[in-house]
């Protein structure tokens, strides 16, 4: 994200932002809330659609549980 902020146009990194945060971040927790078990695998798309709001209630056992 740097590099693109640095050396390229703002354009290629605000579609690189919004990539990062609308596809690879919700998909990352997704899979993180299935393996500690909170989420089961069909319920990874509430991810997707509801992602602040999943996010936010899982907030403390994404970032600092074990």
């Amino acid at each position: 994200m740097y590099w693109c902020a640095k050396y390229n146009s703002s354009a290629i990194f605000f579609v690189g932002f919004l990539v990062y945060a609308l596809l690879y971040r919700p998909l990352v927790d997704g899979i993180r809330l299935v393996d500690l078990g909170l989420l089961k695998k069909a319920e990874t798309w509430k991810m997707f659609i509801g992602s602040p709001y999943y996010q936010i209630k899982y907030f403390m056992e994404l970032y600092f549980r074990l």
